[in-house]
């Protein structure tokens, strides 16, 4: 009995000390996420809805006099977006994300790293450089993984017909 309740106060004396913790630790991921532009993540698609919209508004014949309209909707689809994409939105599902990932003291070290100048730097130029990466990558997909991988199959589809065609002859 002594030992249950021994148990029983130290679980209850050390709680608030892991709350605090978790609580620093959520509030070190937010800083981090903050300091990273986290908020700023979704723009392309805010500008990709306004550009849809505005090219179906020209594929209708839309002109300038109906321009009301197009703002009406580009507004409508501004409110879509941020019930889901807002940073408000998706603060905690991305700070969950994160938390497993790094200690709050790593978030305090990439914390600093971003307050430099060469940590200002790289969430300056990330974005461009991501989408250039991406498009090094695309292209060689398709100019020259693309073709490798249909010979690929083009050879497979010939040793899967040999031996289909080979096991026919010797059932006959």
């Amino acid at each position: 009995m002594r030992q249950t309740c021994a148990l029983v106060l130290s679980s209850l004396l050390l709680a608030p000390a892991v709350m605090a913790d978790a609580e620093s630790h959520r509030a070190a991921a937010e800083r981090f996420l903050k300091l990273a532009n986290a908020e700023e993540m979704t723009a392309p698609v805010y500008r990709q809805a306004e550009q849809v919209l505005a090219a179906r508004f020209a594929q209708m014949g839309g002109s300038m006099q109906y321009e009301s309209i197009l703002r009406e909707y580009r507004e409508r689809a501004k409110v879509m977006l941020d019930a889901q994409l807002s940073w408000k939105a998706m603060r905690d599902e991305m700070i969950e994300l994160y938390l497993p990932v790094f200690s709050e003291q790593e978030f305090d070290e990439l914390a600093v790293f971003y307050q430099s100048p060469a940590g200002s730097k790289l969430m300056k130029h990330l974005p461009e450089l991501t989408r250039a990466s991406m498009g090094i990558a695309r292209r060689r997909v398709e100019q020259v993984i693309a073709p490798q991988l249909e010979q690929l199959v083009v050879e497979m589809a010939a040793e899967v017909e040999a031996r289909q065609t080979g096991s026919a002859a010797g059932r006959e």
